[in-house]
């Protein structure tokens, strides 16, 4: 099923602004549906926090479909340059829907700057135009504007800028977001989009149009053994983040960590599997999960 090109909003609402109890309802509503682990890190949030999260997740999540519909990449592009379009007008103090007005009030309370956010909507437009990375670098230069930037919006919320928090969250976030190329290696061939860098497919001697095909399959799970461990080294080198920010954001990122690593563990395991079998938690593992941050085994 694809997906449509401007995700409707589930509300009821006309355009324009809407109160703000109604507008963060909605926005966490967005969350909960596409977040499979956000429910369980937001119980360590306070609400005022937690809310504020879910605005900023709600307008990537709007963004994300966008780039990821099933369209004309020009389609997408030009769908993205509207949704760029509202987030300047809800700056402007004219927001339109419930997810702009609870973003609106989102970044005038906390202060928080728009360049994140361009530079967000900047990484989908790479994903709209199914763009490929020649190099670890390059690809790793697409993390920092699609999942960095939200780390950094997260501490910026906090009213954290320490630096050494700074660039331990850009490899933690990193690390997510390449847990995720590899968690879903599976379904983004299937739209012809690949996140492996081209120089590591040539290292192990595969063909990108031939990744699917059974006589890869060897090289394809030694090429995911390397991707996970590189991706475990932004881990171990982003860890220590959780010992540099107030108690209960900690605890969340000890959650997005410790489930993050788990379901790295999971690629790992499966190797070319993960192409007929996407890895996820359990609710008893995501239970365990929550145990681990509570514990801080993972950190």
């Amino acid at each position: 099923m694809s997906l449509p090109l401007a995700p409707p909003e589930p509300t009821s609402a006309d355009t324009g602004p809407v109160p703000l109890h109604e507008a963060y309802r909605v926005c966490e509503e967005i969350v909960r549906s596409h977040y499979e682990n956000f429910p369980v890190a937001s119980r360590f949030l306070s609400p005022e926090h937690r809310i504020a999260l879910a605005a900023v997740y709600a307008f990537a999540r709007r963004a994300d479909d966008i780039a990821d519909a099933a369209a004309p990449c020009e389609e997408r592009l030009r769908a993205l340059d509207v949704i760029e379009e509202a987030f300047v007008r809800a700056l402007d103090g004219a927001p339109d829907g419930p997810v702009f007005s609870a973003l609106a009030d989102t970044v005038e309370r906390n202060r928080l700057p728009a360049e994140p956010f361009l530079d967000l909507l900047a990484a989908f437009r790479q994903d709209a135009r199914d763009a490929t990375y020649a190099t670890w670098d390059d690809l790793l230069g697409y993390c920092r504007g699609s999942a960095n930037t939200i780390g950094r919006i997260v501490l910026a919320i906090y009213g954290i800028d320490d630096p050494e928090a700074l660039r331990e969250s850009d490899h933690i976030c990193t690390a997510l977001q390449l847990t995720n190329f590899w968690q879903d290696l599976g379904p983004d061939l299937e739209r012809g989009r690949l996140f492996i860098p081209l120089e590591d497919l040539d290292h192990f001697g595969i063909a990108a149009d031939h990744l699917a095909k059974a006589a890869s399959r060897p090289a394809l799970s030694r090429l995911l053994i390397h991707e996970c461990r590189a991706t475990e080294e932004h881990y171990e080198r982003g860890r220590r983040v959780v010992r540099r920010v107030p108690l209960l954001l900690s605890l969340h990122l000890r959650t997005s960590i410790a489930g993050g690593r788990a379901v790295l563990r999971a690629v790992d395991r499966l190797g070319w599997r993960v192409l007929q079998r996407r890895p996820t938690l359990s609710g008893v593992a995501r239970a365990g999960v929550a145990l681990r941050a509570l514990l801080g085994l993972d950190a």
